[in-house]
């Protein structure tokens, strides 16, 4: 599904990305981990289009990615839920997950796939004439990512979404990250909570300083002392 091989990325003078490379499968739950400026946001940002790359190769569903924008990546199933959730927050929840939609031609099937997300989030059905931005954090990252579901995607790209959110939310959604996995969605998670991130993954890369120190099954890598010290509080 996504191929990226050698890829730099700077800003500026300063490099943030050294050579990384990763894959990632249909129906897999893939996490890049590490800490706060170790390149996993520009990663995202970068597979979205929203940030150049120095060098290196972008492969999705078979196509090279160089020359395509941001709306095209959309367009092929290549979704970014950004950092800090991002809704409209004078917007209804409504409005929100209609703008999810907006690129589509299919505009008869737009609102069966919002029943489909408010069967997924009960709660933003609750709320769906509520402004998004009177939400909860909690609540908030729900639409975010329905707001993304709602382009029909193949692979979703999440970049921190337990920020700031409660410890029984953050369990809740690890729990929806596996079940939109076994609809056959590809997702990419950048997280700094390893715990959460390790918890919910197949696999998994650390990112340090923009470089990829180690990765494999996520599993194995939660119980590694080098990781478990780092990340784990252990």
């Amino acid at each position: 599904m996504l191929d990226v091989t050698d890829l730099n990325v700077s800003y500026g003078k300063q490099k943030v990305l050294r050579g990384v490379s990763f894959e990632l499968r249909q129906g897999e739950v893939v996490t890049l981990i590490g800490p706060n400026a170790a390149g996993k946001s520009t990663t995202l940002r970068t597979l979205a289009g929203l940030k150049r790359s120095d060098s290196g190769k972008i492969a999705f569903d078979g196509s090279d990615m160089a020359s395509i924008s941001t709306a095209e990546r959309v367009k092929c199933g290549l979704v970014l839920v950004p950092e800090g959730r991002q809704i409209f927050p004078r917007m209804s929840v409504h409005e929100n997950l209609l703008m999810g939609a907006y690129h589509r031609s299919d505009r008869d099937h737009v609102e069966d796939d919002i029943e489909r997300i408010f069967s997924m989030f009960p709660r933003l059905r609750e709320r769906s004439t509520q402004r998004a931005g009177s939400m909860s954090g909690g609540e908030q990252q729900m639409l975010a990512i329905g707001r993304g579901l709602m382009s029909r995607p193949k692979l979703m790209l999440l970049d921190e979404p337990t920020l700031g959110l409660a410890p029984i939310i953050i369990e809740e959604l690890g729990q929806i990250i596996r079940n939109l996995a076994k609809e056959g969605l590809a997702i990419l998670l950048a997280e700094q909570n390893a715990v959460m991130a390790l918890g919910c993954a197949d696999r998994a890369y650390v990112l340090q300083s923009g470089n990829i120190v180690t990765s494999g099954d996520a599993k194995r890598l939660s119980e590694a002392p080098e990781v478990k010290q780092m990340y784990l509080g252990a």
